[in-house]
């Protein structure tokens, strides 16, 4: 039978168990609190809100700024969905701009661009994504959105634990941060978001969205509500459960140590593909936390990548443009050459398997796979 590696597997913590029969017995039910806790201490922001999902969290930011119908907000055209939909959910405008080459983050230029042509009291925020762990040149996004008044989310779903001038992101200069703890998949084991903030206006009102804008609200610790309360806002029902932030908390005890072995593993690939032919290695900067490790395959991409899935290596995309998909190519009447850097990058490019559990074997596996498309590839 073949040996199958798999895209992306989560990483089960020595003390993962523990945690969950924690919350199981009752006898630690504080492990919401332990979590946004936790992300106060290493990341040093004042306010955290933990919630069901990281789209909870973009949207909560979202309301927290109180975004309304026919507000604009900037964002790639390579991101998650997740992203321009929750806009969209607000009525509002998305105005996508395209990546730069390198690295698939938003293009700086093109953004102050963007900012400039839809310039009004419309325009409300940017939206910033790292991505695949690749940190942007937030100095540069920050000096942007001073000059056009904008404010700035970042979804650091894919850069949990990285720096930027020796600050962790979430304390680096955004007016809202969020993160996932399920970036990768569309089914994980557990879903689990956190809003990061210094603005205390931002922590109250996205505090009170997150529980049915209900306030007065105290619980005991089996969850259930104090029987006088208040409804003074429409929210939703956002926040994290005890058993979903135990296995969080585990996951988030283990980042550094998760990091380092990402790292090791980059370090690998590096090594094991280099001059590889019809295969580009990316390059890199010292902030990069490899939460997808993308390379690009100079012609036929789809093809290669049913190859190795015959060598039973499972591999993603990050991301399709989203002008290529249905709903913004019709409601934005968008062509398919109208963002030729993103186009000419999903052509080419395709995630390796990228996780702390993957053994050295598995990545040698992994590399010789493609080692192995790549001489009969045409």
């Amino acid at each position: 039978m073949q040996n199958i590696i798999e895209f992306y597997k989560p990483t089960i913590q020595k003390n993962t168990k523990q945690y969950i029969e924690d919350v199981l017995t009752f006898s630690d039910m504080n492990k919401v609190e332990k979590l946004e806790n936790s992300f106060k201490a290493l990341i040093g922001c004042k306010y955290v809100i933990a919630t069901n999902s990281g789209t909870s969290a973009l949207h909560l930011a979202m309301c927290a700024l109180d975004f309304k119908r026919g507000d604009k907000v900037l964002c790639s055209i390579n991101v998650f969905p997740s992203v321009p939909q929750s806009v969209r959910h607000f009525d509002a405008e998305p105005i996508f701009v395209d990546i730069e080459s390198k690295n698939y983050n938003i293009d700086l230029v093109k953004l102050e661009i963007a900012l400039e042509k839809n310039q009004s009291k419309k325009l409300k925020a940017i939206i910033l994504n790292h991505m695949a762990g690749e940190v942007m040149d937030l100095e540069k996004v920050y000096a942007l959105a001073k000059k056009y008044d904008v404010k700035v989310i970042e979804d650091a779903s894919n850069a949990m634990g990285a720096q930027y001038q020796g600050n962790y992101i979430g304390n680096s200069g955004a007016d809202i941060t969020v993160f996932s703890f399920a970036p990768h998949l569309s089914n994980s084991i557990v879903n689990g978001g956190i809003l990061v903030t210094d603005d205390e206006k931002v922590y109250t009102r996205g505090k009170l969205l997150s529980f049915n804008g209900m306030s007065h609200k105290v619980s005991d610790k089996f969850g259930n509500v104090n029987y006088i309360y208040d409804v003074v806002d429409i929210g939703w029902k956002y926040d994290m459960s005890q058993v979903e932030a135990a296995y969080c908390l585990a996951d988030f005890e283990a980042l550094k140590k998760t990091i380092a072995r990402r790292k090791e593993i980059a370090s690998k690939y590096n090594e094991l593909l280099a001059n590889v032919h019809h295969v580009t290695l990316p390059t890199f900067s010292n902030e990069h936390v490899f939460s997808q490790y993308i390379v690009e395959i100079d012609k036929n991409r789809d093809h290669f990548v049913n190859e190795l899935k015959k060598e039973g290596i499972k591999i993603a995309v990050h991301y399709m443009p989203l002008h290529l998909t249905e709903y913004y190519k019709q409601k934005y009447s968008m062509k398919v050459f109208d963002y030729s850097v993103a186009l000419g990058a999903f052509q080419r490019v395709m995630s390796l398997p990228m996780y702390a559990s993957l053994t050295d074997a598995e990545v040698e596996t992994v590399c010789n796979a493609v080692k192995k498309v790549a001489h009969a590839h045409i």
